[in-house]
């Protein structure tokens, strides 16, 4: 049964600016600005329909200062999708952000080109893949460094990179027929999942099939469209869609099986991309209707119980699964039961600053919500799972100088360690 998800119009006449989303917000919380508020950029929004000419160099900044976190959306009462509206407004104010808007809003639209290939493709994926083994080899981050055109919030995210790289794509695995599977599930295999933490996507499988579901990685997938959705370029996120709906239509399975957050959030709406399609939009309602979470599939699966642990670990609940799916209680269910004890985070979803690539495009700000964020990590937990790559990355990258911090890992890989130590799987595949 899918999560309840509240219902979103992009209607900003709905906002009655009743103040209910200023706590949520994490821009609001640094700043205390009115501006960088839901309800500020909403009060913009209204005014720039009214009159054009207010879109000054502050107006645009605080509109683009927006996280598109989600969290002003799940509290508001009147559903107003704040997000969402300022997604559109990145769209249409396109031409005129590269012409003068925000450094951050240009740097986006300057990564947006590459981005494009690296991961829109399993040869760009490799090519990914390549790029991050090497920036782990001793000494190859200093001289990066010293190369101007590589910004230094990424070499700083960089720091956050697993220390294992693969060295093939989590699609190149081939499905394993079950003898009675309960189901068949497409795992959606996405791009940074693919290519940097492909082994987590073979945990999935791993998962999935010890669970009863047969479970086929389609090679013609692509990325999930996200970033450039959330950057105000829906064109490139509609092409890809219309590969991932094809993908899925050819695959048979009955589930989509999704592991990263943020990409699950997107491919949940892409009937929206669609709206209007004759065509195109019944098979993405069809596409997006088949769309699970991992963690909330394998919960719903019961997969054998396991004795308790005495090492307690805690969660950082990504902001495209708790604000923008309605999911929280099933990674916890499912930690548990592969014998996890959790301790609790303060404000554990509240955005860490991740928020896609935000944390390359406004460094300051996401540097100082992951400080946020790590100040809230609790004493003595050996572990802190985050089920979406960019919370991995980047939480990894503040807790990187510490020895003695804890590891920021996918909750998808502590259940499979789990079990693979108790023997009810094999290694790795």
């Amino acid at each position: 049964m899918a999560t309840h998800r509240p219902t979103i119009t992009l209607d900003t006449g709905q906002c009655v600016h009743c103040g209910l989303c200023l706590s949520a917000c994490p821009t609001y919380q640094v700043t205390g600005l009115e501006a960088e508020s839901p309800r500020g950029r909403i009060f913009l929004l209204e005014r720039l329909q009214d009159d054009p000419s207010v879109l000054n160099d502050n107006a645009m900044r605080a509109l683009d200062d927006c996280l598109d976190c989600r969290a002003c959306e799940e509290v508001c009462p009147a559903h107003v999708g704040t997000g969402h509206l300022v997604e559109a407004w990145r769209a249409e104010a396109a031409p005129l952000l590269m012409e003068r808007g925000p450094e951050a809003m240009k740097q986006f639209r300057r990564m947006t080109r590459p981005m494009g290939f690296f991961l829109g493709s399993p040869q760009g994926l490799r090519w990914l893949q390549r790029m991050a083994r090497v920036m782990q080899k001793p000494g190859i981050g200093r001289w990066i460094s010293r190369l101007k055109f590589v910004p230094a919030s990424a070499q700083g995210l960089a720091r956050g990179l697993p220390k294992q790289i693969p060295h093939r794509l989590s699609r190149t695995v081939k499905p394993r027929p079950l003898s009675h599977p309960r189901g068949r599930a497409m795992l959606f295999s996405g791009c940074i999942m693919d290519a940097i933490y492909a082994e987590t996507n073979w945990h999935t499988q791993d998962l999935l099939e010890l669970g009863g579901l047969e479970v086929t990685v389609p090679e013609q997938q692509r990325c999930c469209g996200a970033l450039h959705l959330h950057g105000g370029d829906p064109d490139q996120a509609r092409r890809w869609a219309m590969e991932n709906i094809i993908a899925f239509e050819q695959s048979g399975a009955a589930t989509v099986v999704v592991n990263a957050a943020g990409c699950g959030s997107t491919l949940k709406e892409y009937a929206e991309l669609f709206r209007g399609d004759p065509n195109w939009e019944p098979r993405a309602r069809r596409f997006e209707e088949a769309v699970e979470d991992a963690t909330a599939i394998l919960a719903r699966l019961d997969l054998p119980a396991l004795p308790s642990s005495e090492d307690p670990i805690t969660l950082q609940d990504p902001c495209h699964l708790s604000h923008g799916q309605g999911i929280r209680q099933e990674p916890r269910q499912l930690l548990m039961r592969a014998g996890y004890r959790i301790q609790e985070m303060k404000d554990s979803d509240r955005c860490c600053g991740s928020a896609g690539i935000y944390n390359l495009t406004h460094p300051e700000m996401a540097q100082a919500l992951l400080h946020r964020k790590v100040q809230d990590i609790p004493a003595g937990v050996q572990w802190v799972a985050a089920a979406n790559p960019g919370c991995l990355m980047h939480m990894q990258s503040g807790l990187s100088d510490n020895p003695r911090a804890p590891e920021v890992v996918h909750p998808i890989d502590l259940v499979w360690t789990a079990y693979r130590d108790a023997g009810q799987i094999g290694g790795t595949s």
